[in-house]
């Protein structure tokens, strides 16, 4: 059983300056496959100047089924059950301070965000370049800044290497400003050119029920070269769970959490994570809001580059 571990919160996500490397498809129609192009932003005195395409190699495998895209080097196939558009942003490195929180500190590093994601309103939001989307991380800068962070690519290379079934405590980046309050329905995933593991999760200061607008899918993995680290924060829903921590109404077929005023509150709240782990383990991968087996197909796609 996955124990809530608390921390305290320090402050405010930070909400940095970004340039994009933007580039949107609408696929609301049927999907085509497009050549690969690739559009950087860079930014001198002010103005933002797109460089010349350059082209990358795609996978050598047999091309997957969605809108192919290249966004600053992050090669990527978005697949029709996504039905989204994906924007590219540059974000700006801002070094490490010991007097500030966990994610206050970062090198720069490039953020995929997503329009039209079937799903809103969710506390990470994947259009947003500070709370959802895929991030790619360059793993020696990023280990240069806090011995922190040499921990969690330690902890994910020896999590990777010996794939164990149920895994406690997964690392993931950026550290947030609360716990892994559990993990569920985890498989490890190999993209084009690395490796890494998806799972459910919600993080918290305290013990939050499993609800609609906490619960998100998140993929934390590293390319097969260790330059980069790859982490998605994309959020799913189940038809059974209820909308948020402090719902009233509960679905027919949900569990409902313990009362707060019950005097066995802890060990209530432990006994019904067992009863969701083991419901959101047991609920098929496209039964949830997106599918899981849509997501992990848009993540296997992914081959980096610099």
């Amino acid at each position: 059983m996955r124990k809530l571990a608390l921390l305290v919160i320090i402050s405010l996500f930070l909400m940095g300056c970004s340039l994009p490397f933007t580039i949107s498809w609408n696929n609301t129609a049927t999907p085509q496959i497009e050549t690969p192009v690739q559009i950087i932003a860079t930014e001198t005195e002010g103005v933002i100047a797109t460089e010349p395409p350059v082209t990358t190699a795609a996978p050598t495998e047999a091309p997957l089924n969605g809108i192919e895209l290249n966004l600053g080097g992050v090669y990527m196939v978005l697949p029709p059950c996504m039905a989204v558009n994906a924007t590219g942003t540059l974000i700006p490195a801002v070094p490490y301070d010991e007097n500030n929180g966990p994610m206050e500190y970062h090198p720069e590093n490039r953020k995929i965000t997503f329009q039209g994601y079937t799903l809103s309103g969710n506390f990470f939001d994947p259009s947003n370049t500070t709370h959802g989307g895929i991030t790619i991380y360059p793993i020696a800068e990023f280990v240069a800044m806090n011995q922190m962070i040499a921990t969690e690519v330690a902890d994910m290379q020896a999590l990777l290497a010996a794939q164990p079934a149920a895994p406690d405590g997964i690392p993931l980046l950026p550290n947030l400003y609360a716990a892994q309050v559990f993990s569920s329905n985890e498989k490890y995933l190999t993209f084009q050119n690395g490796q890494g593991i998806r799972f459910l999760t919600e993080y918290a200061q305290y013990y939050a029920p499993v609800n609609n607008h906490d619960l998100f899918y998140t993929f934390q993995g590293i390319t097969s070269d260790g330059k980069y680290w790859v982490s998605a924060f994309l959020p799913v829903n189940a038809a059974y769970l209820q909308a948020a921590y402090d719902s009233v109404n509960v679905p027919a077929d949900g569990i409902p959490a313990p009362a707060m005023d019950d005097p066995n509150y802890s060990n209530a709240m432990e006994l019904y994570y067992v009863s969701m782990l083991e419901k959101l383990n047991t609920t098929p991968d496209a039964s949830f809001t997106p599918g899981l087996d849509c997501l992990d197909q848009y993540i296997q796609s992914l081959q980096i580059s610099d």
